[in-house]
């Protein structure tokens, strides 16, 4: 898979925000689970993990991710997550340096 295209991974991980962006908008009662989908790196797997709004609010901001139980990723996928976070981070970094930069120059 080349690094245009996206993973399955990470097209689920889309879909699983749009399923919070709508349940969130329904202002659902409080430890209702709904259905997320396994964001595992297997391009036939269907299935569904039932999360609350919170737990699964709870694994984005952790940068987790939703597994089926004995799901996992491929080395590949995990080697691509770690990519990724790398270059957030160099970009991170890079934003960081130039604006203290800008404060030192005032």
């Amino acid at each position: 898979m080349g690094r245009g295209e996206i993973s399955t991974t990470a097209l689920w991980g889309e879909v699983n925000l749009h399923i919070l962006g709508a349940a969130s908008d329904l202002a659902p009662e409080e430890g209702l689970e709904w259905e997320f989908l396994c964001e595992c790196s297997q391009p036939d797997c269907e299935e569904r993990v039932e999360l609350t709004l919170e737990a699964y609010a709870g694994l984005r901001e952790t940068g987790g991710i939703v597994l089926a139980p004995g799901h996992g990723l491929s080395a590949i996928e995990r080697a691509r997550r770690l990519c990724d976070d790398a270059e957030a981070l160099r970009r991170q970094a890079e934003h960081q340096v130039a604006r203290a930069k800008k404060n030192l120059r005032q």
